[in-house]
């Protein structure tokens, strides 16, 4: 390893570090919902979600915590620093995010949307949208986690090692 891939994997880890906290702080409020299937919207998402996939033959997904952790604290870092984007502000992809995350993909994707109240009606905006419907129905995928914050959400797939 470089010195300079050293610092960059410890600037990585100081930002992860970072949205770790704010995802604390933030989460205090009673209109945060945690990364878990707790969340009856997000249990509602995942069985709607799965079943289309199951409908046209593709595997229903995995659950997988540390993706469901990355996916909520991007959920928390959009409302707290007021974007909208697949990169945050300091220009971290999903991929940057799960790699700070300590998490060994090989192959990865996200939705993102805001505004939409309830599970049927994010599944049906992205299933609406091309590029949101090919990851949804891409039948590589296998494991994914959700984030939601009021109406923002994250839908993040990677295929774990």
């Amino acid at each position: 390893m470089t010195p300079n891939s050293l610092a960059m994997r410890r600037l990585r880890a100081g930002r992860a570090l970072v949205a770790v906290i704010a995802f604390a702080l933030v989460g205090c409020g009673d209109s945060l919902t945690g990364p878990d299937l707790s969340d009856p919207r997000v249990a509602d998402f995942v069985e709607l979600m799965n079943e289309h996939r199951l409908d046209i033959g593709c595997p229903a997904l995995e659950w997988h915590q540390p993706t469901a952790e990355v996916a909520q604290a991007h959920s928390v870092d959009m409302i707290a620093r007021d974007f909208f984007a697949h990169s945050n502000p300091d220009g971290h992809s999903p991929f940057d995010r799960l790699t700070s995350a300590g998490i060994d993909y090989g192959m990865a994707a996200e939705n993102i949307a805001y505004g939409y109240p309830d599970a049927a009606s994010v599944l049906q905006a992205w299933l609406d949208s091309p590029g949101h419907r090919g990851n949804i129905e891409n039948c590589a995928l296998r494991q994914h986690g959700v984030g939601l914050v009021d109406t923002h959400w994250t839908h993040l797939f990677a295929n774990v090692n």
